[in-house]
């Protein structure tokens, strides 16, 4: 019987190494994967970390946004309003603007009138200088014919005289 205790014994410290060993495997496995797990729990704890950056950075980024759009609509409303002043005090300008082309077409009629008037004028003064020539020419004409008259008036007085 001891040799069968003895085989018994042998065959049970060899179960038992082999449970050691396996609890040992199991072990370093477990510790392995435990520092698996860890290493991932580090990797997600670095990522949500990243993603909380990221989304307090994007926060931040919309919160700048808003605040850069209202002063952008700020900055048009007043822009339009200015424009709305400009455009008021320019008015009274447009309409002297108009008034003063008015004026100046008026005033183009009347100077196209008075353009015609100094044609009609011209042409009547030179008529006039045409006829005052023909007058001369006619007077000297008749001039000539009255020293005519008189040179032949006064040979007849001094030819009666001489008769006498």
């Amino acid at each position: 019987m001891s040799s069968r205790k003895s085989y018994f014994l042998r065959a049970e410290h060899a179960r038992m190494a082999e449970l050691e060993r396996r609890v040992e495997s199991a072990c370093r496995e477990s510790q392995v994967q435990t520092a698996e797990v860890a290493a991932a729990w580090a990797e997600g704890q670095r990522v949500a970390e990243r993603a909380t950056a990221a989304e307090q950075g994007l926060e931040a980024e919309r919160v700048r946004h808003e605040e850069a759009e209202a002063g952008v609509r700020a900055s048009l409303a007043n822009t339009e309003v200015a424009l709305r002043e400009t455009l008021a005090a320019l008015e009274p300008e447009r309409a002297a603007l108009e008034r003063a082309q008015k004026a100046l077409e008026v005033e183009q009629r009347a100077r196209s009138e008075a353009d015609q008037e100094v044609l009609a004028l011209r042409s009547q003064v030179m008529g006039m200088e045409d006829a005052s020539a023909r007058l001369r020419e006619q007077a000297a004409r008749q001039a000539e014919d009255f020293s005519t008259l008189e040179a032949s008036r006064t040979g007849a007085y001094l030819f009666v005289f001489s008769w006498c």
